[in-house]
């Protein structure tokens, strides 16, 4: 405690200790605030997140999504437009779509088909969305149960050589070809994953990487080793958050994202420093709110990281 018996004033001392930190305030080096991670890089949705609002209304659902603060999108099919339809709309929201998704089917049977609809919506990267299972889903039960079933050693194998076929028919057009995981590409067989087979499909150069880090996290792994393995090749990223929930069939729920277990500021920081070129916003069903609200949510976070 400061003694004011020795004759000096109160507001003397006071003036005196002001001006001593002015003194070493102006000797001191100024502390740069810290910048954003994300400064600048395009935060973009996938619309697989408002698929059910694009289906009642295409027009009005871009337009939300303009004003939510999204200036990018990725689709995941067309809601019934053609893709020039679709590719006006987008034009007249101010939106640009850099990416496309398909799923495997689609790529292996429809691939010229695909790639025309990719290049009329402007977009650079075609992207598989899901791999094919050699069993039909239908006979196997819910999506989750059945691609936890299906995709054995041999239907990822299937599903690499596959890739291997269509990357460099997706290069002479002048695309890039992605793939984009779920949970299922992290379950173990005898040494080796799915996702370790898909990676080894074809070089960096004709086979890209969206890592979906949400799902990677479900699946068991860690997305920032995950990231950082897979370097040389990733360029986009898909940001979904989970919380624990024993009632649904993997144990987690899709929830707001930075309001689940995943770490993001080290992620991010770590795919800024490799170059990753887009990350898409997305959010799975089951929802406990109004979606827009939780892109809301989303893009405050992110952008205050």
């Amino acid at each position: 405690m400061t003694d004011w018996s020795n004759g000096m004033s109160r507001r003397g001392a006071l003036a005196m200790l002001g001006a001593g930190a002015m003194v070493l305030a102006a000797g001191a080096p100024a502390r740069a605030a810290a910048k954003p991670i994300l400064g600048t890089w395009p935060v973009g949705v996938q619309l697989w997140t408002v698929n059910a609002q694009l289906q009642k209304d295409v027009p009005g659902t871009l337009s939300r999504l303009k004003a939510t603060g999204y200036d990018v999108v990725e689709t995941a099919g067309l809601a019934g437009l053609s893709a020039p339809a679709f590719r006006k709309l987008l034009d007249d929201n101010g939106l640009v779509c850099p990416s496309a998704h398909f799923s495997m089917g689609d790529l292996t049977t429809k691939l010229d088909q695909r790639i025309e609809e990719a290049q009329a919506l402007g977009a650079h990267w075609l992207v598989c969305a899901s791999p094919r299972p050699l069993t039909p889903i239908a006979l196997i039960g819910d999506w989750v149960s059945a691609m936890k079933k299906a995709m054995t050693l041999d239907a990822w194998k299937a599903n690499a050589d596959d890739l291997a076929r269509i990357a460099p028919v997706v290069a002479k057009a002048g695309l890039k070809l992605a793939y984009h995981n779920h949970f299922m590409e992290f379950a173990d067989h005898g040494g080796v994953t799915g996702y370790d087979i898909i990676a080894g499909a074809a070089d960096p150069q004709h086979l890209r990487l969206e890592i979906d880090l949400g799902w990677v996290f479900v699946g068991g792994a860690d997305p920032l080793t995950v990231l950082t393995k897979h370097a040389d090749r990733v360029d986009m990223l898909h940001v979904k958050d989970f919380a624990k929930d024993a009632s649904q069939p993997l144990g987690f729920r899709c929830v707001d994202v930075g309001q689940g277990l995943i770490n993001w500021a080290p992620i991010l920081k770590k795919a800024r420093e490799q170059g990753v070129s887009y990350i898409y916003v997305e959010q799975e069903a089951p929802y406990t709110r109004p979606v827009f609200d939780s892109l809301a949510t989303a893009r405050t976070y992110l952008t205050a990281l």
